[in-house]
């Protein structure tokens, strides 16, 4: 037995570094092309420009792993089928898991290590590189925005501005709804200008506050200046956020959905796209279960039928799962649901197809 896996894994070793490498410099080079023209047109240093093209390397990386373990796996059986050697294994009577079980434990470590690699240095890097690509660009990310809404105090406090100046920290025209503990109207503030001063407090100017007197009456009040403790939401919450799910890591991305989702802004699609992040990183896992279980399926041309099934079928993969993304940030689906059945439902695809491969 241990004599049969050590043949695949030498036979799948080989092709997996090779089919990584390949695939990888592919993207490389369609990332500097793509992007060749602006560099060009904006007189961007030759160096500064390949300097650019490295730093997409993780990312590639990360993309060609899936692309090479399944081209791969195809190419191990096709080799050992065309030697007629999976014919002399089967005819022993080795089961095709066991024969296949040390080429699985591999494919699973290269799905932690996609997780991990992108986690901790794709994802920095890409961040990285995105700043300096505006840079050289001329591209301006301004964190300023019209319409600042948020809620806080587990929405006992809104806020609602027509407007928030990121350089001065300052929210102009803003109004300020506070309810009380049971969550009836209790106060409502409007406010010229609102400036965040070093005690972490919103200074308010120009107020006029509305309370409920006790004969239900709403009275008011003028005040040139006036602030309190509920009114202390961070500027952070009100900033134009123009960083997209996929650059953040995933403590900082579990943050910002937290964050989304306390004030009050909409936070399902940003939730759905991280959880596909780990089951993006178990398609390694999967395309290799595929090509493993299509190995001793065919008996001619076991290279090219094996290796266009697979494809068909991590094909197949990668369109449900846009779907099912798709769904969950539609709110049809919940962003974990989206995310685990369709793995799940392929998962069980490849053990259905272990189970009744020819051997």
């Amino acid at each position: 037995m241990r004599l049969f896996q050590k043949l695949l894994l030498l036979e799948f070793l080989p092709f997996l570094v090779l089919g990584i490498l390949f695939f990888a410099l592919i993207l490389v080079l369609a990332d500097i092309f793509a992007n060749l023209w602006q560099y060009l047109n904006l007189e961007v240093p030759f160096g500064q420009a390949i300097r650019m093209s490295f730093m997409y390397g993780p990312r590639a990386l990360i993309l060609a792993i899936p692309i090479g373990a399944m081209f791969a796996a195809a190419f191990a059986f096709g080799n050992l089928g065309a030697r007629n050697e999976l014919v002399a294994i089967f005819g022993s009577g080795v089961p095709l898991i066991r024969f296949v079980l040390p080429m699985l434990v591999l494919a699973a470590i290269l799905s932690a290590g996609v997780f991990i690699l992108e986690d901790r240095v794709a994802i920095p890097i890409t961040r990285r590189r995105n700043i300096i690509s505006n840079e050289l660009l001329g591209i301006q990310d301004s964190k300023s925005r019209s319409n600042a809404v948020a809620i806080s105090m587990e929405g006992r406090v809104i806020y609602f501005a027509d407007y928030y100046d990121d350089l001065t920290s300052t929210l102009s025209s803003l109004t300020i709804i506070i309810l009380d503990e049971n969550y009836e109207f209790f106060k409502r503030i409007d406010a010229q200008k609102a400036f965040w001063s070093e005690s972490g407090l919103w200074q308010l100017e120009g107020c006029r506050i509305y309370y409920q007197g006790e004969n239900d009456e709403i009275l008011q009040i003028s005040e040139e200046r006036y602030s309190e403790e509920l009114i202390s939401e961070n500027p952070d919450t009100f900033r134009l956020d123009t960083r997209e799910i996929d650059e953040m890591t995933g403590k900082e991305a579990r943050a910002w959905i937290t964050t989304q989702k306390r004030v009050g802004l909409p936070y399902k699609v940003h939730q759905a796209k991280y959880y596909q992040r780990f089951t993006m990183a178990l398609t390694p896992f999967l395309v290799v279960l595929f090509a493993g279980a299509l190995g001793g399926r065919f008996r001619r041309n076991i290279l090219l039928l094996s290796l266009l099934v697979s494809l068909v079928l991590s094909s197949a993969w990668y369109i449900v799962r846009m779907i099912s993304t798709l769904l969950s940030e539609l709110g049809i689906l919940s962003p974990i649901a989206g995310s685990v059945i369709p793995y799940l439902c392929f998962l069980m695809l490849g053990a259905w197809m272990f189970r009744h491969a020819r051997t």
